[in-house]
C-alpha cells in the first residue's frame, strides 16, 4: 500500500563548493559511498514498502556522474515524485535532462546576491552560474524554492532577496533558514555561532518591516516551516526554524526516511537507535529492513495520535 513517506537520499558527500559554514576540509572516502546498484536496491526496497517519493541531497547531487541515470531508473521503478536540492553550479547544464529523467521539484541554495560575497562564502566564483540555473528552472517548473541561510552578518540579504526575486511572483518561494552550530567555521571558532545566530522571529520581524504579513499554506517536506505573503510583494516567503525550536521531532508530520551516502537508513535523524545498516545486504534483506523502518514510522504516528487524543479527552496540551 502506498504511503506519504519520502526517501531523503544523500547521494554523495562530495560538493563542488567549499562554503565557510560547511566542511572546507571535506575528505571523501570514495569506497564508502554507495554505488548505483546500492542506491537502486534501497529505492526498490522503498517502493516495495509503499514509498513513492524521493528527495535527493548531498553534498551536491549533480557532481555524481551517474545522477541522471539513477533518477531515470528510480522513475522506471515507479517513483512518482522526485525533488532535489542543488547549489546550481552544474544544474543548468543538465536541467532539461533531469526533468525528462523524473525530477519534479527543485530547491536551490543561495545565501547572497553579491558575487564577491558569494565567492567569499562559497570559495568559488559561481554566482552567475547559480543565477543561470535558477532562471532556467523557472522556465521548466511551475514553482521552485530558494533556501537562504541568514545570520546577523548577512541580515541585509532578506530584503535584497525579496526585492530581487519578487518579479517572479509565486513561481519562486524563498525560505530563510536559521544558522546551525556545525561545520568547519564553527569548529574553528565556537563563539561564532552565538555572535551570528539570527532567529526566525527576527526574520519575521524583518518581513513585517517590508509590509503586513499574512500566513499561507505551502506543501512541503519540512512541517515546521512557516510561510507568508507580504503586502506589496508578489512572492511567497518562508522561515525554517532549527536551533530556536531545539531541533524538535516533527512526530506524525515527519515524512522522511533518511539515507546517508554510505548506506545507513533511518526513520529519524535525531535518535540513532532507529538506524539500519543497508551495506552488504541482499535485496531480500533490504526489503525486510525497509519494511521495518516504514512500520516503525506508522506505529510511532499511531502512538503519538493516541496520546494526543487522550490528552484532549482528559485535559491538558501536547
Amino acid at each position: 500500500m502506498e504511503n506519504n513517506y519520502t526517501l531523503r537520499i544523500s547521494i554523495t558527500s562530495a560538493c563542488n563548493l567549499n562554503c565557510i559554514y560547511c566542511n572546507t576540509q571535506r575528505k571523501i572516502d570514495v569506497k564508502s559511498v554507495m554505488s548505483k546498484d546500492d542506491i537502486m536496491g534501497i529505492i526498490n526496497a522503498g517502493f516495495k514498502a509503499g514509498v513513492r517519493k524521493i528527495s535527493w541531497t548531498g553534498g551536491e547531487p549533480t557532481v555524481r556522474p551517474d545522477f541522471i541515470d539513477i533518477v531515470r531508473e528510480a522513475k522506471e521503478v515507479g517513483i512518482k515524485k522526485q525533488s532535489m536540492t542543488t547549489n546550481g553550479i552544474l544544474y543548468y547544464k543538465m536541467a532539461e535532462q533531469l526533468k525528462d529523467a523524473g525530477i519534479s521539484k527543485i530547491n536551490f541554495s543561495l545565501d547572497t546576491l553579491d558575487p564577491e560575497e558569494y565567492k567569499k562564502i562559497c570559495g568559488y566564483d559561481g554566482f552567475d552560474k547559480a543565477i543561470k540555473s535558477i532562471n532556467m528552472a523557472t522556465k521548466l517548473y511551475e514553482r521552485i524554492k530558494i533556501n537562504c541561510v541568514v545570520t546577523k552578518a548577512n541580515r541585509h540579504v532578506t530584503e535584497e532577496m525579496i526585492n530581487y526575486f519578487d518579479k517572479y511572483g509565486d513561481k519562486i518561494i524563498i525560505r530563510f533558514l536559521e544558522m546551525v552550530p556545525c561545520g568547519q567555521m564553527y569548529k574553528s571558532n565556537k563563539s561564532i555561532f552565538g555572535e551570528n545566530f539570527l532567529s526566525v522571529n527576527e526574520m519575521i520581524d524583518d518581513f513585517k518591516k517590508i509590509g503586513k504579513i499574512t500566513p499561507v499554506d505551502v506543501e512541503g517536506d519540512v512541517p515546521k516551516s512557516l510561510y507568508y505573503k507580504i503586502a506589496g510583494k508578489m512572492g511567497i516567503y518562508g522561515v525554517n526554524p532549527n536551533y530556536s525550536v531545539g531541533y524538535v521531532c516533527d512526530k506524525t508530520k515527519c515524512p522522511k526516511i533518511r539515507i546517508s551516502p554510505n548506506g545507513f537508513v533511518s526513520n529519524c535523524s535525531i535518535q540513532l537507535k532507529y538506524v539500519r545498516d543497508f551495506r552488504v545486504t541482499t535485496q531480500e534483506e533490504k526489503n525486510k529492513l525497509m519494511s521495518e523502518i516504514v512500520n516503525e514510522k506508522k506505529i510511532e504516528a499511531i502512538r503519538v495520535l493516541s496520546i494526543s487524543k487522550n490528552i484532549m479527552i482528559f485535559g491538558g496540551s501536547v
